[in-house]
């Protein structure tokens, strides 16, 4: 085998053990997941069994949180919470209500990324909620609002996102893979000759770098 093709297939095998690392990585992590999810949802039925309601909704929503696409766990722990809830509102129990609606809240927010994958059960969620607190008891003579306007102003405030944006988080993605690969780039390209530093060689990765620099700082601040 020449040089060359030796050095090829040396990166070829480099390539393919990192490929393979990473997929472990992920494949443990994916498994850790659906373990831990799995897990809650049992321990939530459980308590369904023995009439604990309240201990049902907090395994439930931990197994919400507990996120991987198409995971059963993550579709039975919102059926169960949007369950409880709907329940627990037909029977007068509001704690209870409101803490199933929060959990599919709490978790909808907690796993979305880029996107957020349970949407609908979000906006649902939003909608209760608000129902919930305006139609809650108050002392004579401070409620002064119509319920409708207060529900307006609850559902307001949780609609409100006060996230980072989803185009700076990802614009802060790729400028730090610009600055670690830019200079990666500069590192390799000035020590290609043996025993030599060269400066002109490294100018275009030093300038990827430093765009990469400039882009995260810019996307720090505004995401």
């Amino acid at each position: 085998m020449s040089p060359a093709r030796a050095r090829l297939f040396t990166r070829a095998l480099r390539a393919l053990a990192t490929v393979g690392f990473v997929g472990l990585v992920l494949g443990a992590v994916t498994a850790r997941v659906v373990w831990s999810g799995e897990s809650e949802i049992a321990e939530s039925t459980a308590a369904l069994e023995r009439g604990d309601a309240y201990e049902a909704t907090v395994r439930a929503r931990r197994a919400a949180g507990w996120y991987a696409p198409g995971a059963p766990h993550v579709r039975v722990a919102y059926e169960r919470l949007g369950a409880i809830a709907t329940t627990a509102e037909g029977l007068g129990d509001r704690d209870l209500a409101l803490l199933a609606w929060r959990g599919i809240r709490t978790a909808a927010l907690e796993t979305r990324w880029l996107v957020i994958p349970h949407a609908e059960d979000l906006d649902r969620a939003n909608l209760a909620i608000a129902r919930i607190e305006a139609a809650a008891p108050r002392p004579p003579g401070t409620r002064t609002e119509p319920p409708q306007r207060i529900e307006q102003r609850q559902l307001a405030a949780l609609l409100r996102d006060e996230a980072p944006r989803t185009h700076w988080v990802v614009l802060l993605l790729v400028s730090f893979v610009a600055w670690a690969g830019g200079a990666a780039w500069a590192v390799r390209r000035s020590s290609d000759a043996p025993g030599a530093f060269d400066v002109a060689r490294a100018r275009a990765g030093v300038l990827v770098a430093l765009l990469g620099v400039a882009l995260w700082v810019l996307a720090l601040w505004r995401a």
